[in-house]
């Protein structure tokens, strides 16, 4: 909900002397308005009260707005029977009741014209604050299920990350390198639904935050004690769910090749991942510095390429066996492209759609 209509939610429920003072006040200031105005609005007693019965009934509710009706049409009757200039206020208010009294019934069209419209414009605006009521309620319910379908997705995956810890510690070798792959994998979903969670709203998760801790889960897991420096250039956007799940296990599988292959025998050297809006796309680069994979690929860049995952060849030795698979299936589920180059290290990058849209139908 906007926060322009947030804030009429808001102003409705204060209490209540406050909201029909306000009310008041509106239109004693559209009274004040009309005195100053006098000759320019000769003619017209009720006009100027028309705003301030819509605003306080927008702002303060249906009771504060039946009582601006009913205000403004007594502080409207001093124009509606006016008296001779030449008389004091005392005088003018004395003599009004006469003057009213001998007012012919065509002049009380108009002031029973404005009760009506007033009457109608409140009925109105209590079936739009109805209308608001019943949707602040959706969202606030919709919010509370987003959060609770959060946290037990959320415990079902660390459930899942625990028993997967403890195969892979009574496992070993190949299986259980594969095990902590998986692991590292599932945390990443961790990631994206405690981001969700902790939004408690739509499901966007901010790109910057995600990836800031991807990097440090994966730089204290795989390069404590070695000599590597992570660089982390992330552009503030808020991504999908399906999106940052997208990214989020490319950026794992990219990063988990680099701080495996990449500096061997304790080699120096530096990790850069950035993600930034190219186009119509967003583009997810992991580069380092390394020895790289093999002869140079003849990958596109996206900035390029109009290819998919298909059809993005690559020279360059690729990620093991199911890490590339993986990477390839994301790709392809949302239309993306992959690729890599190996020239003075490697060059990584993953680009999807830029558009909601997308991820809604997908």
């Amino acid at each position: 909900m906007t926060p322009f209509l947030t804030t009429f939610l808001a102003l409705r429920r204060r209490p209540a002397p406050l909201r029909y003072a306000g009310a008041a006040l509106m239109v004693i200031l559209s009274f004040g308005l009309r005195m100053a105005l006098d000759e320019l609005l000769d003619g017209y007693p009720v006009l100027q009260f028309f705003p301030a019965l819509v605003l306080a009934t927008l702002c303060f509710g249906v009771g504060p707005g039946l009582a601006s009706v009913a205000l403004s049409t007594v502080l409207a009757l001093p124009f509606i029977a006016p008296a001779d200039d030449t008389l004091t206020w005392a005088q003018q208010l004395a003599t009004l009741p006469d003057r009213l009294a001998a007012l012919p019934p065509k002049a009380w069209a108009g002031p029973c014209l404005f009760v009506i419209i007033g009457l109608v414009v409140v009925s109105i605006i209590a079936a739009l604050h109805r209308a608001l009521d019943t949707l602040a309620a959706g969202e606030q319910q919709q919010a509370m299920l987003l959060r609770e379908i959060y946290h037990r997705i959320r415990n079902d995956l660390q459930s899942v990350s625990s028993l997967l810890m403890v195969a892979e510690s009574r496992a070993g070798g190949v299986e259980a390198a594969e095990l902590a792959k998986a692991g590292e994998r599932v945390r990443v979903l961790g990631l994206v639904y405690s981001s969700l969670q902790r939004l408690q709203r739509e499901p966007f998760v901010p790109a910057r935050s995600l990836l800031e801790q991807l990097v440090e889960n994966l730089a204290a897991a795989h390069a404590t004690g070695r000599p590597i420096t992570f660089t982390v250039e992330v552009e503030d956007v808020q991504l999908p769910q399906r999106a940052a799940v997208t990214l989020g296990l490319a950026a794992n599988e990219l990063l988990t090749n680099a701080l495996k292959y990449a500096f061997p025998d304790g080699r120096t050297g530096t990790v850069a991942v950035r993600l930034a809006t190219e186009g119509e796309q967003w583009v997810l680069r992991v580069e380092d510095d390394g020895v790289g994979l093999g002869p140079p690929s003849n990958d596109k860049d996206p900035a390029t390429s109009a290819g998919s995952a298909e059809d993005s060849g690559t020279g360059a030795r690729p990620p093991a066996g199911l890490g590339r698979l993986l990477l390839e299936q994301l790709a392809r589920q949302c239309g993306g492209q992959l690729g890599q180059v190996s020239d003075g290290g490697v060059k990584a990058w993953m680009a999807v759609p830029a558009t909601p849209e997308t991820y809604r139908s997908a």
